[in-house]
């Protein structure tokens, strides 16, 4: 025990040290990122297909080839966490930031999680309906609308569509939310697999670009 108290008085404050300098290493801007959204739903008419490649376009012009990552179909794998499931490509992942499109053209339902991190979803096409303890009736979010789930915050929600997804933070700390499924519920190991291998290269990726 009093070795635990130890390392607690070492690594507590370190961590709030370095929890409290991580927005500057953040590249990404929510309002930026909504702004460019709206310009591709207008662009793309309704085809989310369309609208998906002026939006990775328009990213890349923004932030560069560096840092977000080109539409390959076969990058894309499932998503299984908190109930729910669709799948997504990873258009940026490092250790304080992701930045990925997810959806289902079948629509969904489930927890979002409590992470270290904020998250911003940003919806392409469809809708999301989202809802916390004590409010009856869910708040709605269609195309062109972005949905901030604060640090430490919870929902439950549905999404029937697609959407660009931000998440700000300690990204890490996500990722066993991401995984859980997989042991208790689906067991699609090679799914599993695919997930690790994909964000563990393009976190590395980012690293060797000077990006944490």
């Amino acid at each position: 025990m009093r070795i635990l108290f130890l390392l607690g008085l070492i690594f507590v404050p370190i961590f709030l040290i370095l929890d409290s300098h991580l927005p500057k290493f953040y590249i990404f801007d929510p309002v930026k990122l909504q702004e460019l959204s709206k310009a591709s739903i207008a662009a793309g008419e309704g085809n989310v297909t369309t609208i998906m490649h002026h939006l990775v376009d328009a990213l890349q012009k923004e932030y560069g080839m560096a840092h977000v990552n080109a539409l390959e179909t076969d990058k894309w794998f499932f998503n299984n966490a908190g109930g729910a499931m669709g799948s997504m490509i990873i258009l940026h992942a490092s250790i304080t930031e992701y930045l990925i499109l997810f959806g289902t053209p079948l629509g969904t339902e489930g927890h979002s999680g409590v992470h270290l991190a904020h998250d911003y979803f940003t919806i392409l096409s469809g809708e999301q309906q989202c809802f916390e303890p004590g409010q009856i009736e869910p708040t709605i979010y269609r195309p062109g609308d972005q949905n901030h789930l604060t640090r430490k915050g919870a929902t439950q929600y549905t999404l029937n569509g697609w959407a660009l997804e931000l998440a700000q933070g300690w990204i890490p700390s996500m990722l066993p939310f991401g995984f859980a499924d997989t042991f208790t519920s689906t067991l699609d190991f090679p799914n599993l697999w695919k997930t690790v291998y994909l964000t563990g290269v393009n976190t590395v990726n980012q690293l060797m670009v000077g990006k944490f």
